[in-house]
């Protein structure tokens, strides 16, 4: 009978555990989404922006491609449609582009896609971005500039390149995570897409999460519609 009893809470334990451990990742996940995905403008989050009715997005590099192989580029595109549906190619034609890759110096990237910045920011970064939408939400177009003349490190060059692409998927917030992607700044630790940068990704790709989502309906999605616990277990 002892024996019973024991096994009874012992089995009681594990459950109880593993269902605890279980909802502690899906409640980290939830957050994490919110803090990567969303725009947060001094406290303020933004509605979702990302692209829609869409299969393919092609993309076009201006100038000299640098920081990273052709071979590793690749592969970081092959992630990213894993998880997002998409097709991802490149195009020879500019107009044809949904997302520009510039690689030049700020004043001629801003003259080409008539951007309005204020001048006495060219001469500080090494990087920017701009992205355009409709009345949805829905990206229409997105390009960002690279400055190799301004870029320090190759490391660099590589987190700015794969960061702005991001950007261009309409993943605007920014993860406390020093090994995320998402996180504000370069580290020795974040050239690649995490597992939870991943599964941020498919969520905000996921059909029923659509453009222009408030953050009510997106944090009553991520509690009931979205399959939070099949994404963590998914091997992505």
């Amino acid at each position: 009978m002892k024996n019973y009893i024991a096994l009874f809470f012992y089995v009681f334990f594990l459950t109880t555990h593993f269902s605890f451990s279980q909802s502690r990742k899906v409640n980290e996940l939830k957050k994490e989404y919110i803090e990567s995905a969303l725009h947060n403008i001094s406290g303020e989050i933004l509605p979702v922006l990302k692209w829609e009715n869409k299969e393919t997005l092609k993309y076009y590099i201006s100038g000299k491609f640098e920081f990273i192989s052709k071979k590793e580029w690749t592969k970081f595109l092959k992630k990213i449609e894993f998880v997002t549906g998409f097709r991802i190619i490149p195009t020879e034609k500019f107009s044809d582009a949904d997302i520009h890759l510039y690689f030049g110096e700020l004043t001629d990237y801003f003259k080409t896609f008539n951007i309005r910045a204020p001048q006495q920011l060219v001469s500080k970064f090494d990087n920017w971005s701009s992205r355009k939408y409709n009345r949805n939400r829905q990206l229409t177009l997105a390009t960002y500039c690279i400055v190799p003349s301004k870029t320090k490190t190759r490391n660099r060059g590589s987190y700015n390149l794969k960061k702005l692409f991001l950007k261009s998927l309409g993943m605007l917030g920014e993860s406390k995570d020093k090994y995320s992607l998402f996180y504000k700044y370069q580290t020795d630790g974040n050239r690649r897409l995490s597992k939870t940068d991943k599964r941020i990704l498919k969520i905000h790709y996921d059909d029923i999460l659509k453009s222009g989502m408030k953050l009510t309906e997106v944090k009553d999605l991520l509690n009931s519609k979205i399959n939070l616990n099949k994404i963590i277990k998914e091997k992505l």
